[in-house]
């Protein structure tokens, strides 16, 4: 139990103070990100300018009047730089963000060391206003927790020897250099705190967008195999009758708005039955699916190729015309009456199978619906088979065709 709990407390102190920010995570942010900066660049100079007007204005020596002023304007440049960095989106600046931002600190901190030294009268108001800094930093700026702890270390090393050494030089009086250095502390774990809980809501929030895509996508991909399963013929991997019945009203529209020829092809296996009752189903499957996969090789990426029920298949081919559509049909038969069948059961038998065709086209002009056309073509796949079997039959269209 006392295991699982000091491994429960490193997680969360891990997932609060160590975690650093993914780059999707900065990528997705970096807007709000560039606006903080600008916002953080801009109270900044704000301050430093009210300072110059109102704080530094005390101090007696021209000496030190200069080296303020000068500082001051020092960090106006810096916030100005800051600011028209993320302003104009400079791919440097965005590519080091972090870094970027953190040297834009530091370098707000480090200013304040020589205003201490020499503007001895507002030594406190630096050593806050240093401290606050950080504070409001945290606050306001995509700094990484981590990143604020040890500028927060940086800056208790640095200042507090500062603060130690004025406090002798003026007369150490140990209850106000300890309220000092309690008000510092108190503002940079403020800062800090508020750093972790900003964090830890920014991450939860992006985890909560992530986990959300990634179940839309699930959803998505299962809608999308929902569609597939419902129109895909799972034997054959060709599209089944209810797909063939939508497209064959989306080509009929097409072919009035156009003006293009439609071909339809019915294809029937000849003798299935034999080959079901002499190998045994399992074997008129493997013939079913080697007809489909011949099928699918054949047909054009614009032609629909459909089971329609056992051993009955359909091609709805756009645009075509009669010199294509025998084309067709001939290359299919062709290809099924050459094509060798290996018996699942027997090593080295293979069987061999013929088709019956039926076809004809219908023009733009022509009324007609899916069932009606089926029947019409039937009458012609019946005369291949009883022609002799592995012939094709192509009926006149009833109406006048495009050239």
């Amino acid at each position: 139990m006392r295991r699982y709990s000091f491994k429960r407390a490193f997680f969360i102190l891990r997932r609060l103070f160590l975690r650093t920010y993914h780059p999707t995570f900065i990528a997705t942010n970096i807007s709000d990100i560039r606006s903080s900066v600008m916002i953080f660049a801009v109270l900044s100079a704000f301050t430093s300018i009210v300072s110059l007007l109102f704080v530094d204005s005390l101090v007696r020596t021209k000496e030190a009047s200069f080296w303020i002023v000068f500082f001051r304007i020092s960090t106006l440049l810096i916030c100005f730089t800051a600011y028209a960095s993320a302003k104009k989106r400079i791919r440097f600046f965005e590519r080091h963000i972090f870094s970027f931002t953190g040297f834009f600190i530091a370098s707000l901190i480090l200013i304040y060391i020589p205003m201490m030294i020499y503007d001895k009268p507002n030594h406190s108001y630096y050593l806050y206003g240093s401290a606050i800094v950080i504070a409001s930093a945290s606050i306001i700026l995509w700094i990484e927790p981590v990143r604020i702890f040890l500028l927060s270390i940086l800056f208790l090393c640095l200042f507090i020897p500062l603060h130690l050494n004025f406090s002798q030089i003026m007369g150490f009086d140990r209850f106000i250099f300890y309220q000092d250095i309690l008000i510092v502390i108190f503002l940079l774990g403020m800062g800090f705190t508020a750093n972790l809980l900003i964090n830890y809501w920014r991450f939860e929030e992006f985890r909560s967008k992530i986990r959300l895509r990634i179940t839309v996508g699930k959803l998505l991909r299962i809608n999308q195999k929902i569609q597939d399963l419902s129109r895909i013929d799972s034997m054959t991997d060709l599209f089944n009758r209810r797909y063939l019945l939508e497209q064959f009203d989306l080509y009929r529209r097409r072919s009035k708005r156009e003006g293009l020829a439609i071909g339809l092809v019915i294809l029937d296996l000849d003798r299935l039955k034999f080959i079901n009752d002499q190998y045994g189903h399992k074997q008129g499957d493997l013939a079913i699916q080697a007809f489909g996969r011949t099928l699918r090789s054949r047909v054009r990426s614009t032609d629909i190729a459909a089971r329609i029920g056992g051993d009955e298949f359909c091609i709805l081919a756009s645009p075509i015309d009669a010199v294509g559509l025998e084309t067709l049909t001939e290359s299919i038969r062709e290809k099924i009456e050459v094509l060798r069948i290996p018996v699942y059961n027997q090593a080295g038998e293979t069987i061999r199978i013929t088709v019956s065709i039926g076809a004809t086209m219908f023009g733009p002009n022509e009324e007609t619906t899916f069932d009606e056309l089926y029947h019409k073509i039937d009458t012609a796949l019946y005369t291949s088979k009883n022609e002799g079997r592995n012939r094709i039959t192509i009926l006149p269209p009833s109406d006048s065709l495009p050239v």
